[in-house]
């Protein structure tokens, strides 16, 4: 995987938050990461800058142990 600097490809993001691709594309889609954006078209692939992805992160609840 790459750093978690600069932006990421969704299978990366997927990969790196254990969920699946197509529910990473849902959330993009849904404002869940604000500055996720289309490289070069309607049809081109999403990325999604990795301080999205933390800023994520960081308001989900943390389970108890």
């Amino acid at each position: 995987m790459t750093a978690l600097t600069g932006d990421a490809r969704v299978k990366d993001v997927a990969e790196y938050l254990s969920m699946h691709p197509e529910t990473v594309r849902t959330m993009a889609r849904s404002g869940d990461f604000p500055n996720a954006y289309k490289t070069n078209g309607r049809t081109s692939p999403i990325r999604i800058p990795w301080a999205d992805v933390e800023a994520w992160r960081a308001k989900q609840p943390r389970a108890n142990r």
